[in-house]
């Protein structure tokens, strides 16, 4: 796989943590993952530094799922920010999915609008205790559906459902969290994760991007870890 096919995760991190990382020579990752906690904390400015003095792609990871109106509003309070991806909830129903998009091509033009699905923290069990899901594939497409009917550029899935949506809705792009290098998986080191894989499966799998978190930013040695995804 590619490098360019890697979004790193600095969630959990603070500004120092986040100099420091990247900061390091060997840090050739592209692209950025900003979540929620970290643009509470430190907002548009956070997102303006990181382009500015490292010249990284921003993925904004804000799964905003409210009324198509407050969506909309709060797209448009992102206007001309340096960001390449953002997350919304495609369980927020395609009318505020359709509002999200308008807003972002006037506001944010070069940046893709991501469907989330079901978090990578749900397991089966889960999904059946929160919403009655009992097929999960069948769940699954009919979000899919949803994203793909309503024109957004792609979907956030585990590395389960990749197949699936590049199956049955090819033009989404598939970007997957939920990564972790295959020792980690053997040792069972995957966090809060449950719906798992290794880099080199997701992308084999039909993975547009993966996001990889703590297995990059915690590394020991993140020059073997960058050899590992380039093979």
């Amino acid at each position: 796989m590619s490098l360019k096919q890697t979004i790193v995760a600095l969630d959990q991190m603070s500004l120092d943590e986040i100099d420091l990382f990247l900061s390091r020579p060997e840090n050739t990752l592209p692209t950025v993952k900003i979540g929620l906690e970290l643009f509470v904390k430190y907002g548009a400015d956070l997102v303006h530094k990181i382009h500015r003095d490292y010249k990284k792609k921003i993925f904004l990871d804000l799964k905003l799922h409210d009324i198509p109106i407050t969506v909309e509003r709060a797209i448009h309070s992102l206007k001309n920010l340096p960001i390449d991806f953002l997350t919304i909830h495609i369980s927020g129903g395609e009318e505020m999915l359709k509002a999200a998009l308008k807003e972002a091509r006037l506001s944010i033009p070069e940046c893709k609008i991501l469907g989330v699905s079901f978090l990578t923290s749900l397991e089966d069990a889960d999904l059946e205790k929160i919403f009655g899901i009992t097929n999960t594939k069948e769940a699954f497409t009919r979000l899919f559906n949803i994203a793909d009917t309503s024109g957004i550029d792609g979907v956030i899935c585990s590395p389960h459902e990749i197949s699936l949506v590049k199956k049955h809705y090819p033009r989404l792009l598939a970007i997957t969290p939920g990564i972790r290098f295959r020792d980690e998986i053997d040792n069972q080191k995957t966090q809060d994760q449950k719906r798992v894989a290794s880099p080199k499966d997701a992308i084999n799998s039909g993975a547009d991007f993966v996001v990889i978190g703590r297995s990059l930013t915690k590394a020991q040695n993140l020059e073997e870890r960058l050899k590992e995804l380039a093979n």
